[in-house]
C-alpha cells in the first residue's frame, strides 16, 4: 500500500508538479514532501515489519487516499512565492496587529508557564494521563483561560508578521526589533501545549515555521538568511528538549526505544486508513471534525443534536468490537472519512481544493495579493500540511474560529485605515 501510495506520488510530480515547482509554487511542493516522505517511511516499516496492519491491504482505499492528497496538493499548485512581494511594505495599521499579536501571545505565555513547568516535573506520563485536576484549574479561570488559548492559536500569524518585518526594505518597515519579538511571542503555542503535557506544540511549531521560511526565503537578504537559520537551529535546539522529554517519559520502556516511536507516528498512517476502511465505520456527521459548527447549527434549527462527548465512547467501542483500536492517526482524509464517509470525504476536500485554488489565483485585477490572502491561503495549507497526521483543527475548530477572526479583522483594518503613504509603518 505505502509503495503504491508512493508511486502515485512520484507519478504526480513527473506530470503535473515539476512545471509549477520551478515556477515558484512552493506550498505544493511542500505538501508533496511531506507526503512523500509519509509513504517512505511506511514502505520502511514494511520492509522493518515495525507494523501490522489488522485487516489485509485495501488498495481501494489507498487510492482514495491518494486522490484525496493529491487533490489538496492540486489547490495550491497556483501559488507563487514571488507575489508575497506585494505584501512586504506599507501595511495598514501594521503596527496595531504587531502589537496585538505580541501583547496577547505574552499574556497566553505568561498564563500557561507555570502549569507548563508543572507538567514537566515529576512523573511526566501521569502528569499527562491524570489531567482532569488541571482541567479542573484551567475552567477556574474562565475567560481568562479562554483569552489565553485563543492568543497562543495566532502563533502562525505572529511568525508571518516576523518574516515580513525581516524582509522588508530599509524605511519601509524593516525591523529586527520587533521581528525578534513576534518570533520570541509566538513561543507561546508551545508553552499552551506542554501546560496540557503535550508534545504537539514542538512539532507543529517547527512545521509552521519551516513553511513561512520558504514563503519568504526568496525575498530575504543573504546576510538575514545566515542569521534566521542560526536562530532557528537555536530556538528549535531549546524547544526540542521538552519534546524529548515528554517523548522519553511516554515511550522508555516500549520494546523498540523511543526513537523507533516517533518513526512508527510518522509512517503508519496509510495503513492505519486501509484498515480503518475495512471496518464498518459509524458514520459521525461533523460532530468528531467540525462539533463547533455542528453544535451553532443546530443552536440556530433548534435541533436536538448530540454532541462527540455524548458519543465517544459508543462509536470507539464499534471500532475495538471490529479489532481497530480507534486513536491511531490516518491523516485527515480519515477523519474526514468517518464522519461524512469515503465519498463524503472526496467531496469536502474537492471543495476545500477549489476554494485554496481560488485563493491562490492571479488571475483578474480582483485578486490583488493582500497580506490577508496571503494570511488566509497560509492557514489553509496547514489543514493538509499537518493533516499529515490528522485533522488538527478538531475537538473544539477553536484554531479555526480565531484564525479566521484575526484574518477577517486584518482585512477590515487594510479597508478602513488610512491610505498606505499616510500609515506610519516603523
Amino acid at each position: 500500500m505505502a509503495s503504491l501510495f508512493t508511486f502515485g506520488m512520484l507519478l504526480y510530480y513527473w506530470v503535473v508538479l515539476r512545471r509549477h515547482a520551478k515556477e515558484g509554487s512552493i506550498l505544493a511542493m511542500l505538501l508533496w514532501c511531506a507526503y512523500v516522505l509519509l509513504g517512505m517511511s511506511g514502505i520502511f516499516l514494511n520492509l522493518t515489519g515495525g507494523i501490522e496492519p489488522v485487516f489485509e491491504a485495501s488498495y481501494p482505499a489507498t487510492l482514495l487516499l491518494l486522490a484525496c492528497v493529491l487533490l489538496s496538493i492540486s489547490g495550491f499548485l497556483q501559488f507563487r512565492v514571488g507575489r508575497v512581494a506585494q505584501v512586504l511594505s506599507n501595511i495598514r495599521g501594521q503596527r496595531l496587529i504587531e502589537n496585538s499579536l505580541i501583547y496577547s501571545q505574552l499574556f497566553s505565555m505568561v498564563f500557561f508557564l507555570p502549569f507548563a513547568i508543572g507538567s514537566l516535573t515529576g512523573d511526566i506520563n501521569e502528569n499527562r494521563i491524570f489531567l482532569d485536576e488541571k482541567m479542573e484549574i484551567f475552567r477556574s479561570f474562565g475567560l481568562l483561560n479562554t483569552m489565553a488559548g485563543a492568543a497562543a492559536q495566532l502563533f502562525s500569524s505572529a511568525i508571518i508578521f516576523a518574516f515580513i518585518r525581516l524582509t522588508s526594505k530599509k524605511g519601509e518597515g524593516r525591523s529586527v526589533w520587533r521581528a525578534s519579538l513576534l518570533f520570541f511571542s509566538s513561543f507561546s503555542y508551545i508553552v499552551y501545549i506542554l501546560a496540557y503535557v503535550g508534545r504537539d506544540g514542538v512539532v507543529y511549531w517547527l512545521m509552521t515555521a519551516l513553511m513561512i521560511l520558504l514563503v519568504f526565503w526568496p525575498h530575504l537578504e543573504s546576510r538575514d538568511r545566515k542569521k534566521v537559520v542560526l536562530a532557528g537551529v537555536f530556538g528549535a535546539a531549546i524547544i526540542l528538549i521538552p519534546f524529548v522529554t515528554i517523548t522519553i517519559s511516554r515511550f522508555f520502556d516500549a520494546d523498540q526505544g523511543a526513537g523507533w516511536s516517533l518513526f512508527e507516528y510518522f509512517g503508519a498512517q496509510i495503513h492505519n486508513f486501509s484498515d480503518y476502511s475495512s471496518i464498518d465505520r459509524p458514520l459521525t456527521l461533523g460532530l468528531r471534525s467540525f462539533p463547533m459548527f455542528i453544535g451553532a447549527w443546530c443552536g440556530v434549527f433548534d435541533l436536538n443534536c448530540l454532541s462527540w462527548p455524548a458519543i465517544q465512547d459508543e462509536v470507539f467501542q464499534i471500532y475495538l468490537d471490529q479489532g481497530k483500536v480507534p486513536w491511531v492517526f490516518g491523516t485527515f482524509i480519515s477523519d474526514f472519512a468517518g464522519d461524512f464517509g469515503n465519498i463524503g470525504a472526496l467531496l469536502l476536500v474537492l471543495v476545500f481544493s477549489t476554494v485554496c485554488a481560488k485563493a491562490c489565483s492571479a488571475r483578474g485585477s480582483s485578486h490583488a495579493f493582500s497580506v490577508s490572502r496571503l494570511l488566509m491561503i497560509l492557514f489553509l495549507c496547514l489543514v493538509p500540511y499537518w493533516g499529515v497526521f490528522y485533522f488538527r483543527f478538531s475537538i473544539s475548530n477553536g484554531y479555526i474560529i480565531v484564525n479566521l477572526m484575526f484574518i477577517m479583522m486584518v482585512a477590515i483594518l487594510q479597508r478602513i485605515t488610512l491610505s498606505p503613504s499616510k500609515q506610519s509603518t516603523g
